[in-house]
């Protein structure tokens, strides 16, 4: 069965947003919400992880704070598993996160 997918708009003035689009044992693909400012704290997984940015601009940090790639919509940065990374928005920015295979945990932010 096909599934299509859109992005909402579920900001919030306090915290970033997720959602939990697709949730299998082989991936998970979860939209992240977050205003200008906000900021999805530097972290690892066991998966790999390729998040897409569908809306706005941020910044997408890779290893450290110190290394870092500004990306725009329509633009992808793909992480190795247990690689340090995170994200920054510097406007408005919804973010596309397809992580395989499924850690079958949240991320706490």
């Amino acid at each position: 069965m096909a599934l299509k997918i859109s992005a909402g708009s579920k900001f919030s003035g306090e915290k970033p947003v997720s959602e939990k689009i697709v949730a299998t044992d082989n991936m998970v693909v979860v939209h992240f919400y977050l205003k200008a400012g906000q900021k999805i704290p530097l972290h690892t997984s066991t998966s790999e992880v390729l998040t897409t940015v569908l809306k706005g601009k941020g910044r997408f940090y890779y290893g450290s704070e110190d290394q870092y790639e500004t990306l725009a919509e329509g633009e992808s940065l793909y992480y190795n598993p247990e690689e340090p990374h995170g994200f920054e928005a510097e406007e408005d920015m919804i973010v596309q996160a397809v992580i395989s295979p499924n850690p079958h945990r949240k991320i706490q932010f």
